[in-house]
């Protein structure tokens, strides 16, 4: 082995005991852990639990916003919790509008209706992508 050999291993072994202090989520069972919270799939979407205080934290439709209210929470970012639901809030809506008009356009007969539904179809996917966008903002800001 060179000397160069060993300080790389020593790096390594450096890298692999050293603290990380960034949170990271992980998957456990049925749920996804992240420190002290937990989010689990729900009939209506996703729930958020605090086993600190045993409480729900809240119900979001998209795991990407349950995700970042839980990272929010860990980085005690309390705040930021309600603009999160609003947004998912509103990625439902959008996304719910996407799936109507998708409908449409597979089982309509009428080419005015498929043209229009196809235009709004287009219209509340981007919308969603982008409070999707928005919502994942949280989760990698730091």
């Amino acid at each position: 082995m060179t000397p160069y050999s060993k300080e790389l291993i020593q790096a390594l072994k450096d890298l692999v005991d050293s603290q990380i202090d960034i949170p990271i989520p992980y998957a456990k069972g049925n749920s996804i852990r992240l420190k002290h919270i937990i989010i689990r799939k729900h009939r209506n979407g996703y729930r958020i639990f605090d086993l600190n205080t045993n409480k729900i934290i809240a119900n979001t439709f998209s795991k990407t916003g349950a995700v970042a209210i839980a990272k929010c929470v860990v980085d005690k970012q309390e705040q930021k919790v309600k603009e999160i639901l609003g947004l998912d809030q509103d990625l439902a809506k959008f996304y719910n509008d996407a799936v109507f008009y998708k409908h449409t356009i597979e089982h309509t007969t009428d080419d005015l209706r498929r043209d229009a539904a196809f235009t709004r179809f287009e219209i509340a996917n981007d919308k969603a992508m982008q409070i999707k966008y928005s919502i994942e903002s949280f989760i990698y800001d730091k």
